[in-house]
């Protein structure tokens, strides 16, 4: 806009009023300045040309880049001007597909006005997965729903640039929902029955919008049965050896009171409606055995002394104590109960107790059993110790029987000649059986050193009767297979005292062994400086329970376990460890010289001592 006025200063000032622009918003050029004529009478005024700054940047310059935006999802192009540059554009996201006249484009490129672009996602589209799981009851089934939202994606509005970033945004796609129908169709498939499944439940595992497990299927819990409430007084289950000082229990003590009888249970019924059986039970009456006596519902103690209970039988073991030295000016003992001797056993003396034997002093080349516990608080040197009659190999020789037994339920089972099964298939099904049982007459025969002759008797007479069973059987004898039952039969028996008797472990326990021999039922514990050139067997283990103790020559065989402190000596002593469990193991310090065995192989160690 051109602006006449007697000086530069006015023309801005007019300016100024006329375009409401400041100063500095302005641009001025002079047209023509202003005269003065005639001397000065005559005034003619210049002319300026006056624009707003932005309006002159644009005048001066042709050169313009091309632009890109983004507005509601439309990708908006301009073309440059003069001597600027196509717009540019980057593209990274990965859930973009960017076509450029029918190309696609990933990374950046260059875009003008006439380009076609398509824009287009892939969308993540909502999850919903659901599955069945029934409990290890079977009691209780569940639907575990697994939900995952979707995203719908847009382009972000970008703003008119010449060098821009493609960027997305998205909306949240809910998952479907589940029809209940379609949950009850998979319970009916796991085979749950329709009168457990709990409708409310499944509609609203259905209708919530979050992931889960829930209880949609309950069936009928059982009353569990309940044994014969029997209370029994604390004396009875302890299993440390007494000292004998005083007796455990005196007269009149009450040691056992029935509080409530049996109650047989109620069987439950699981989801798919099969039968949840609960445990048959028996209600058990008192009984007492000698040493106690029942009075209603109470036994009662008879006499001083020891209570236990066998077989559900209570009764009181009576004590007999020695003060003093045991030696050749006194008789040896035979007792009916527990054996206490305050003092020490002298030479070729011989105590045998139906219960405990505790020894306060030391035991010298005398001879000690007890149906029950050994313990000597001194050393033993030479004779021999026994606790526990002759079961010291029931812990071994029980998983064994028990192996016996399965083999011959399985031949039991494959005897019967069903639909599709041909006589040679059940000859087959007994010598596998027979081949079996064999291999575990094997392992007996791996642990016979630890057997007394009347139970190696025993098993080289089921032994033969084996080969009996099998030579009448082979030739379809009646008499073998009636014999085969008579066999198993027995094994069940034996099992059965077996386990009773290990409910009920022995213990051997003393403070040094020197040219001794120790047996126990159960475990033998050394507390002191150790053994040296003793024979130890133990049905399950046997401890040394100070570290520095220290195993010198001998033979030491445990059922399952053998601990020791340092085992051997420098000039390599011989000595032998052996544990007849194949998962059993044998742990110490080991001079050259030991050898170990796990069951009938060789285990190795390090000769970690010098």
């Amino acid at each position: 806009m051109r602006f006449e006025a007697m000086s530069r200063e006015e023309a801005i000032e007019k300016a100024v009023d006329e375009l409401k622009l400041s100063k500095d918003g302005l641009t001025v050029k002079e047209i023509s300045k202003p005269e003065k004529r005639i001397m000065g009478l005559k005034k003619i005024p210049g002319i300026y040309e006056i624009l707003p700054k932005e309006k002159e940047e644009r005048k001066k310059t042709d050169d313009v880049n091309g632009t890109v935006e983004v507005r509601n999802g439309q990708v908006l192009v301009t073309d440059p001007k003069g001597k600027g540059v196509e717009a540019t554009l980057f593209i990274h996201e990965d859930q973009l597909i960017f076509n450029v006249n029918g190309e696609p484009v990933t990374g950046n490129c260059t875009l003008n006005a006439q380009d076609v672009i398509e824009v287009s996602f892939e969308h993540l589209p909502p999850e919903v997965h659901f599955q069945v799981e029934l409990s290890e009851s079977m009691l209780e089934a569940y639907v575990e729903i697994r939900r995952k939202s979707g995203k719908k994606y847009r382009l972000k509005d970008l703003e008119k640039t010449s060098r821009g970033a493609l960027q997305i945004e998205f909306d949240p796609l809910p998952p479907e929902a589940i029809h209940p129908e379609e949950v009850f169709k998979a319970l009916a498939n796991c085979g749950v029955l329709p009168e457990f499944i709990l409708e409310d439940a499944v509609k609203k595992a259905c209708e919530s919008k979050e992931s889960g497990k829930i209880l949609v299927a309950r069936g009928k819990a059982p009353v569990e049965s309940r044994r014969t409430d029997i209370d029994y007084c604390s004396e009875i289950f302890v299993k440390e050896i007494t000292r004998g000082l005083e007796p455990v229990v005196m007269k009149g003590t009450k040691l056992a009171e029935k509080k409530g009888e049996a109650v047989e249970g109620i069987p439950g019924v699981d989801v798919k409606g099969a039968e949840i059986k609960v445990q048959k039970v028996k209600d058990e009456e008192l009984k007492a055995a000698e040493g106690a006596f029942l009075d209603g519902n109470a036994v009662y103690a008879e006499r001083d002394g020891r209570p236990y209970l066998k077989k559900g039988e209570i009764g009181v073991v009576p004590l007999l104590t020695v003060v003093g030295d045991l030696d050749k000016d006194t008789e040896d003992i035979d007792f009916d109960g527990d054996v206490v001797v305050k003092g020490n056993v002298q030479d070729h003396m011989v105590i045998r107790a139906t219960g405990n034997i505790s020894i306060i002093g030391s035991v010298y080349h005398s001879e000690l059993y007890a149906e029950q516990n050994i313990e000597v608080q001194g050393k033993v040197i030479g004779g021999i110790l026994r606790a526990g009659d002759e079961n010291a190999v029931f812990q071994t020789l029980l998983p064994i029987v028990e192996k016996v037994i399965l083999v011959i339920e399985a031949m039991f089972t494959g005897l019967q000649l069903t639909e599709g099964r041909t006589v040679q298939d059940i000859m087959d099904n007994i010598s596998k059986g027979k081949e079996e049982i064999e291999v575990l007459f094997q392992e007996i025969e791996q642990i016979e050193e630890i057997f007394t002759p009347h139970q190696l008797q025993v098993v080289e007479e089921i032994e033969k009767k084996f080969a009996y069973v099998f030579k009448e059987i082979r030739l379809l004898h009646k008499e073998g297979f009636i014999e085969l039952n008579t066999v198993y039969e027995r094994l069940l028996s034996m099992a059965e005292m077996m386990r009773e008797e290990l409910l009920d472990a022995r213990l051997i326990k003393v403070y040094y062994a020197q040219n001794a021999t120790l047996k126990s039922s159960g475990d033998v514990e050394i507390t002191g400086d150790g053994s040296y050139q003793s024979s130890i067997v133990a049905g399950n283990e046997i401890r040394f329970t100070k570290f520095a103790s220290v195993v010198k020559g001998g033979t030491l065989v445990a059922g399952r376990f053998i601990k020791a402190g340092i085992v051997g000596t420098p000039s390599e002593i011989q000595t032998f460890l052996k544990v007849l469990d194949r998962e059993g193991d044998i742990t110490g310090r080991f001079y050259k010289g030991t050898t170990l065995m796990r069951k009938d192989e060789l285990k190795d160690y390090a000769a970690i001592l010098k």
